[in-house]
């Protein structure tokens, strides 16, 4: 007993001097070093200057995509076929390339649920996943000739491994037919709920898209994890949006085709809203009482729009959309069309009535101040994925009221 007493007290005694040693040394990291710059530290080369800025021989990969998507409403799902037209600018023979599943972020499986599952989606009750991106069909086509894709799928990431690396200033298509059940309110940035005069369709990160290649790290293939913003390549956007007839889609671009998806007084009203300072109403809380229940018809209409030298496009779509737009007055005599789309439990001076009137204002003043708005149109959207931003729409809190739209509008 008493070796046993004895053994444990130099056991004790050793571990307090070790103790007492290691608080002794210096900090093993340097907060300096920890906190420091870390972009432009390096010397120039021919493809970045020292300073950040393009080099001589600056290169960026281009992907550009055509898609046309249906939303189901009965099955809340939503379908698409894709082509995404991807050119390799680099000075670097590509073997397989990279693609961003943001939809997958929602599996049950998905990684993300590390993070999310302790703070955004303990809020809503019931089913908190779905079974992410359901591909139909993948082909690759190349000089005219089509191959079935070699792809594997882990996480929110896909590699399509290429019969053959895609050359230097070569450009390879990819077509892609996939569907996908649309999050409930839990979906944080994207989703879909009900208000009295029909569901609201918040879509973004629908569709399949190219990672980054480039200088400095290859290929960007950090996961989605739920939050964060997006690296992603420059083009231009064709898409399309098939919805029962009498519902409303805003989406990031120009609408391309307003005689087939507008009635003549609408059509009048937004041309009038082109020239005015002052909000125009495209359509009243009225006409949204009018029409609603037209969209559980079986006439479908499709709206086109398009939106150049942009990294990213996203929509609302709804039966219960209030749509009002004013001019939005640019440096140098250029214009573009502020516009808001709201339900009627958003309407109100106090409220959305004047949301059109703060996008205005934000984007006359950043312009001026800054950088001049760079595209035609700018619509702020009311729903549950409040305060995110994607090129050319922004999606804003239903609840929000004058201060918090004006949050939203200048972010």
């Amino acid at each position: 007993m008493h070796i046993k007493i004895a053994t444990l007290c130099a056991g004790f005694f050793c571990f307090i001097n070790s103790v007492s040693a290691q608080a002794n040394l210096e900090p093993i990291y340097d907060p300096l070093e920890l906190f420091s710059q870390n972009l432009f530290t390096n010397n120039g080369n021919e493809f970045r200057s020292a300073n950040g800025a393009p080099g001589a021989d600056y290169w960026q990969n281009r992907a550009d995509y055509t898609l046309h998507a249906t939303i189901d409403t009965v099955e809340n799902t939503l379908k698409v076929v894709e082509t995404i037209y991807y050119t390799n600018n680099s000075p670097d023979a590509l073997p397989s390339l990279w693609l961003q599943l943001d939809q997958n972020t929602y599996r049950e499986d998905a990684r993300s649920n590390f993070y999310t599952a302790a703070t955004i989606r303990p809020k809503w009750k019931g089913k908190e996943h779905t079974a992410g991106y359901q591909f139909e069909m993948m082909t690759i086509e190349y000089k005219g000739k089509i191959f079935k894709a070699n792809y594997i799928v882990n996480d929110t990431r896909m590699q399509i491994r290429l019969p053959f690396a895609l050359a230097s200033k070569e450009k390879i298509n990819i077509h892609i037919q996939y569907q996908y059940s649309i999050p409930g309110k839990f979906g944080g940035r994207t989703d879909f709920f009900s208000t009295k005069n029909g569901k609201i369709y918040e879509i973004a990160q629908w569709y399949p898209r190219m990672c980054v290649y480039d200088d400095l790290e290859g290929w960007s293939t950090l996961p989605f994890l739920g939050s964060g913003e997006f690296y992603c390549e420059y083009g231009n956007f064709d898409y399309s949006v098939t919805v029962p007839a009498g519902m409303i889609v805003g989406g990031s671009g120009e609408l391309q085709n307003e005689r087939d998806v507008l009635s003549q007084k609408q059509i009048e009203r937004l041309a009038d809203a082109r020239k005015s300072d002052n909000t125009i109403m495209i359509r009243t809380a009225e006409e949204v009482l009018h029409d609603a229940g037209r969209e559980r018809g079986n006439k479908m209409v499709t709206w086109h729009f398009k939106m150049n030298n942009t990294r990213d496009v996203a929509f609302g779509a709804s039966a219960a959309y209030i749509w009002d737009a004013a001019k939005v007055n640019l440096p140098e005599g250029k214009k573009a069309l502020a516009m808001s789309i709201y339900p009627v439990e958003s309407a109100g001076q106090e409220a959305w009535g004047r949301a059109t009137e703060y996008l205005k204002k934000s984007i006359e003043y950043f312009s001026e101040k800054w950088f001049v708005y760079p595209y035609p149109v700018a619509i702020n959207e009311a729903g549950m994925a409040g305060g995110m931003e994607y090129p050319g729409i922004v999606f804003d809190g239903i609840d929000d009221k004058a201060g918090g739209i004006i949050l939203g509008n200048g972010a």
